[in-house]
């Protein structure tokens, strides 16, 4: 989630305030490379907002007259509580013209977007607060803590590469064998991303920026797990994605991956774990260990959830339900 400087502050507004249109993206782009001095390019904004499967742009605007002086997105990001999908939005850019900070654009905005997204019956919207959106998140935005989330490491430089096992494969893209193991794994928390099979093709197979390797453990015509990295720099690799029916099938994921990562050459494996999650032994016990960078990570209600969102046991991540990876 991007934020461009996290002070705002609460003088009078006279800008217009309104939702994203067909053709603002124009004028998006521009304020973003003016906000954070690098480019988005049109295609990276139509694949993270308008071409979700869950639907278009939720994005709220301050204009003056012609001029775009504000600017609040979230990406839809539908969750699954006690199995149930339920309509919710990832928090993402946050960015104000130089010329227009300290008038309360920040608080008006996000006002005005989780306005829209309640009527629109949104449960929640969620994400990963920067160190300079955080506390304005908490305190102008109204939202709660879950925990902060540490990364996993393994070194892969201190221990041998475990073998890696034949019955895991590489494949090219997601299939609707992914959706289906989400879909059977959904209960096993009360609240997780959305991961269906249009939502993984998204996510992964379309992605404009990123690219990452499958890994699938076939049984039959199916699969009882699967693991999604990517290059992180050029001696380290993120391991996004570890999704298993159980420890066995983990661990023999995580021993391919290892050992895949390991023969590349890469030196570090980084990995999301929360401490309450069922398979984090697992990880442990391949030498894994938790530490820096920590990720901050909340969210606020917008509607009624029967799992109570601000506590973290109820929550399973990976790196793949930020934007960030």
């Amino acid at each position: 989630m991007a934020a461009q400087d996290g002070q705002e502050g609460d003088g009078a507004m006279t800008l217009d305030i309104r939702p994203w249109r067909p053709g603002d993206e124009t004028a998006i782009i521009a304020l973003f490379e003016t906000v954070f001095a690098r480019p988005m390019t049109p295609a990276f904004w139509r694949w993270r907002f308008l071409d979700h499967p869950a639907g278009g742009p939720l994005i709220m605007l301050a204009w003056d007259g012609d001029r775009l002086a504000g600017h609040y997105a979230a990406s839809h990001a539908p969750l699954v509580v006690e199995g149930q999908p339920l309509a919710a939005a990832l928090s993402m850019t946050t960015m104000t013209h130089p010329d227009y900070r300290g008038r309360g654009l920040f608080e008006a905005l996000g006002g005005a977007l989780y306005e829209q997204l309640s009527a629109q019956g949104f449960a929640a919207i969620w994400g990963f607060p920067n160190t300079l959106s955080h506390l304005p998140f908490r305190g102008k935005l109204g939202w709660f803590d879950v925990c902060d989330v540490a990364t996993m490491t393994l070194d892969l430089t201190q221990r041998a590469a475990p073998t890696a096992d034949r019955r895991v494969v590489t494949v090219s893209q997601t299939d609707a064998r992914f959706g289906a193991l989400s879909a059977r794994l959904a209960r096993q928390t009360p609240i997780g991303g959305l991961r269906d099979a249009p939502t993984l093709a998204w996510r992964i197979d379309r992605n404009p920026v990123n690219r990452y390797r499958l890994f699938a453990l076939e049984e039959g015509d199916g699969i009882v797990g699967y693991a999604v990295t990517k290059a992180y720099g050029a001696a380290a690799v993120d391991l996004v994605e570890l999704r298993a029916e159980d420890d066995a099938a983990g661990k023999l994921l995580l021993e391919t991956v290892i050992a895949a990562t390991a023969a590349e050459g890469a030196r570090h494996l980084h990995a999301w774990r929360l401490s309450h999650d069922a398979q984090r032994l697992v990880f442990e016990r391949a030498g894994f260990a938790a530490g820096a960078p920590v990720t901050y990570f909340g969210g606020r209600a917008l509607g009624p959830l029967s799992a109570a969102p601000d506590d973290l046991r109820h929550w399973r991540l990976s790196m793949l339900d930020s934007d960030i990876y």
